[in-house]
């Protein structure tokens, strides 16, 4: 069990780094950070299908237009790195995130109609410049993996829990 969290258009490093500290039970593993002027993002990591460093988040394209940060399992990953392979698509790491993060570049948004398993994610892409920079919050069709957000000041903030959002600073603790 990973965690993820994040602040996107109002980016808050600070507060990401707390959200994390907050998951460290999610994932004593190992601990990653990503940010820019539009995107702030972390995860606390549980290594279990690639426990090597190349499994360590936030996972880039290889351009790093593309970022991921990812707590799931994809049961159908060996079966759609397979196919993406056959399409000229080429791996470095044996992390299901990987292959989530290829399926999104080759399928857009229609990806997550190939995922089969319990997931939480987020994926920024600025491929297409700046100003049009995008963030993609997805959960698994059951829910199982849990993905909460919220408004705040012009920009959003996401984590795998409620007690990491809190411990943003950046939510009132009312009901």
């Amino acid at each position: 069990m990973c965690g993820i969290a994040g602040t996107f258009l109002r980016p808050n490093v600070g507060a990401v780094r707390q959200m994390v500290a907050a998951m460290r039970h999610r994932g004593p593993d190992d601990r990653g950070l990503y940010h820019d002027d539009v995107v702030a993002f972390g995860q606390a990591r549980l290594a279990i299908i690639d426990t090597s460093e190349g499994g360590h988040q936030p996972m880039a394209t290889v351009d790093g237009l593309v970022q991921i940060i990812y707590n799931g399992e994809l049961y159908n990953h060996r079966a759609e790195r397979s196919h993406l392979e056959s399409r000229g698509h080429r791996f470095i790491t044996a992390s299901d995130t990987e292959v989530v993060l290829k399926l999104y570049e080759e399928y857009g948004t229609l990806f997550l109609e190939r995922l089969r398993g319990i997931f939480a994610l987020a994926i920024y892409d600025k491929r297409d410049g700046p100003g049009n920079e995008k963030l993609l919050l997805a959960r698994d069709h059951f829910g199982v993996k849990p993905l909460l957000y919220a408004d705040v000041a012009g920009g959003v903030v996401f984590a795998s829990e409620l007690k990491a959002i809190l411990a943003s600073g950046l939510i009132a603790r009312r009901v």
